[in-house]
């Protein structure tokens, strides 16, 4: 009776292990086609200067098992985090995603958070042109929430789609004002639209309904899809799986079929376009390998203000 019970409790222990963190989901879902071209086209259609170059601020990291953001990628530790972006561009910077705040952070389950990077992201900020996030996700936005307090015309630079921008009303009412200098961007009916010289998006609602990739074509040439949190892991694209079920649906409130099928279009992507970099949304390991990932430059220290916004961060 004892080995019956043991047996039937190892069963259970097994099957939800596969649910909730190995089995992909609806892996027969269709690819969603990506148009590079069109892409290309919206961001060579803006007149004036390109970014040159791409730095990046690690503001949270974290290690957990490949498992947790790949459906089924085994218990190997990966290293993960949340970056602010810097395309450094002449005439004014455009900065994708905000980072967040120490709170925040830790609510999200990250081990380690860097303040004194953080500080870097927020002088970016306050020096840029633009801010555009890859979704309205917590630690997409919470940084510039936080900014917002201390220097009102953060919110102002904010260049977000309609479903962003309604998701940071919601968590921050005292935006309101800033916000209606800063009108959503409204993509065609594909879902594309050009932002800058050089900065294109295309709308890729699954992980949430504003999720968006973003396009960056450097002045020197080279090309960069900001896959943000529907490819979070290099791996994702190639072993072609989405999230696990215990991120994308018991911590999340992700469509996973459908940020399969944008998976599965970056993968045909990333083999029709060789020389276009994936550039993946939490794969620190990836973002660090010399050799494979983008070479980016990563963000200075900068000194932390003595005063009460120290302990907010």
């Amino acid at each position: 009776m004892f080995n019956r019970i043991a047996l039937l409790l190892i069963l259970i222990v097994a099957a939800a292990y596969y649910w909730l963190l190995m089995d992909p989901g609806h892996t027969s879902v269709a690819p969603r086609e990506i148009d590079i071209t069109r892409l290309r086209a919206l961001a060579d259609s803006q007149q004036g200067a390109r970014p040159t170059a791409i730095e990046y601020a690690a503001i949270a990291t974290n290690t957990e098992p490949g498992t947790f953001l790949v459906a089924g990628g085994g218990l190997r530790s990966e290293q993960t985090g949340v970056f602010v972006w810097r395309l450094l561009t002449p005439g004014g910077d455009t900065i994708i995603n905000a980072g967040l705040t120490k709170d925040q952070a830790m609510a999200g389950g990250y081990g380690s958070y860097h303040p004194e990077i953080q500080a870097t992201a927020d002088s970016w900020m306050l020096a840029a042109r633009r801010i555009i996030f890859t979704s309205e996700d917590i630690d997409h936005v919470g940084g510039l929430l936080t900014l917002q307090l201390s220097d009102r015309t953060a919110a102002s630079k904010l260049v977000g789609n309609e479903r962003q921008i309604e998701k940071i009303k919601a968590l921050a009412p005292g935006l309101m004002q800033s916000l209606r200098s800063a009108p959503a961007v409204h993509a065609d009916k594909a879902g594309y639209a050009a932002i800058a010289p050089g900065i294109a998006i295309v709308r890729t609602p699954g992980y949430l309904d504003g999720a968006q990739m973003v396009y960056v074509r450097l002045q020197g040439g080279r090309e960069f899809l900001f896959a943000g949190d529907t490819a979070p892991m290099r791996r994702n694209v190639e072993w072609l799986r989405p999230r696990s079920r215990y991120a994308a649906d018991w911590l999340g409130h992700e469509d996973r079929a459908a940020t399969l099928g944008w998976i599965k279009g970056l993968a045909r992507l990333k083999e029709r376009e060789p020389g276009l970099t994936i550039v993946y949304g939490q794969d620190h390991g990836w973002l660090q390998d010399q050799s494979a990932g983008p070479r980016f430059a990563a963000a200075p220290a900068s000194p932390l203000p003595v005063d009460g916004r120290k302990t907010a961060r």
